[in-house]
């Protein structure tokens, strides 16, 4: 039975508290509700009367929730989803919709992702923002509140309402700066490959000693590369990379953009070395994966943004077998 509480309950107040939850910034949250300051501060006044709770203190650092706002905000994300498929989201239509998606990813799938996909977006989906930041330790927590709608990174130990898709990506390869003195040869052999310097990525939010894969692999044959920087930033290691004769093992996946094709150039890892990887366990493999909350299944605009992400984060061409996988195959 719908109660009389219900019935005089206006919705719109919901989605604007779930928008100050997100933002926690009232001009933040006015512009993307397209209201002014003033609306949006007698909307939430009437949020307030209506839940009997003050919801929100001001402080200077932005809105902080009261208690009953956080239990409010861990039930909104599933209701207003099932409110948006109550209203239609069979009638979806990217060229015409406007939101905004939020992503945690780690620097070098950056490079690979977002050019092809905020290019594409830009052509089939202009009223479409996508905001990214480095992935954060709570990023599940993020998922269940609907702070973030997407996450990519090692699917470690994640709770039965996170959904974890293993991406598929190209094989890693070796780079190294244009003129390099390995450039011409026609197959890297491993003691070559070992003789330089190398530049390793590591993900953040995980130890750098369990983030290489292939120091794991060649250690178990009790040989070493020498590190001569470890850094999160795949921009700052090509940086290094296209001043010095420094290697780096990364995915090929950011190759797509060309972004650095003038600086530096790709090569397949060493015979030797593919085969040390494909025959010894390395407990630092893992699966890159773009998880969601279970409560975005079926929603049709998160699932094209899942499709659409898919398709950026795994390179051009056929994918590579999905990926035991960046759990720094570096």
């Amino acid at each position: 039975m719908i109660s009389r509480k219900l019935i005089r309950t206006d919705l719109n107040l919901l989605v604007a508290l779930q928008i100050l939850l997100e933002e926690r910034n009232v001009t933040r949250a006015a512009e993307r509700l397209s209201v002014s300051q003033p609306a949006l501060s007698k909307t939430l006044q009437k949020l307030r009367d209506s839940f009997e709770d003050e919801l929100f203190t001001r402080t200077a650092h932005g809105l902080v929730p009261t208690p009953r706002a956080e239990e409010l905000g861990l039930e909104l994300p599933a209701l207003l989803e099932s409110v948006e498929r109550v209203l239609g989201d069979a009638e979806f239509d990217p060229a015409t919709y406007c939101t905004s998606f939020k992503l945690l990813l780690p620097p070098i799938l950056c490079e690979a992702l977002l050019p092809g996909l905020v290019a594409e977006l830009h052509e089939t989906a202009p009223g479409v923002q996508v905001i990214t930041s480095e992935i954060t330790p709570d990023y599940q927590e993020k998922l269940k509140k609907g702070e973030v709608d997407f996450v990519a990174f090692l699917a470690l130990d994640t709770d039965r309402d996170i959904h974890a898709e293993p991406i598929a990506t190209l094989a890693p390869r070796c780079y190294m700066r244009r003129d390099h003195p390995l450039q011409d040869k026609a197959e890297l052999e491993l003691q070559a490959f070992l003789a330089y310097s190398h530049l390793r990525l590591y993900l953040p939010g995980l130890s750098r000693e369990n983030t290489s894969m292939v120091d794991d692999v060649l250690g178990q044959y009790g040989v070493h590369r020498n590190i001569a920087l470890e850094t999160t930033q795949f921009a700052s290691a090509v940086g290094v990379l296209a001043r010095t004769d420094c290697l780096l093992v990364a995915n090929a996946g950011f190759e797509a953009s060309g972004l650095y094709s003038n600086l530096i150039l790709g090569r397949e890892l060493p015979a030797e070395l593919q085969r040390m990887i494909r025959n010894t366990h390395s407990s630092n493999r893992g699966k890159m994966s773009l998880l969601r909350h279970t409560r975005t299944s079926r929603s049709a605009p998160h699932q094209w943004m899942r499709t659409l992400l898919m398709k950026h984060l795994s390179g051009p061409g056929e994918p590579a077998e999905p990926l035991r996988q960046l759990k720094a195959i570096q």
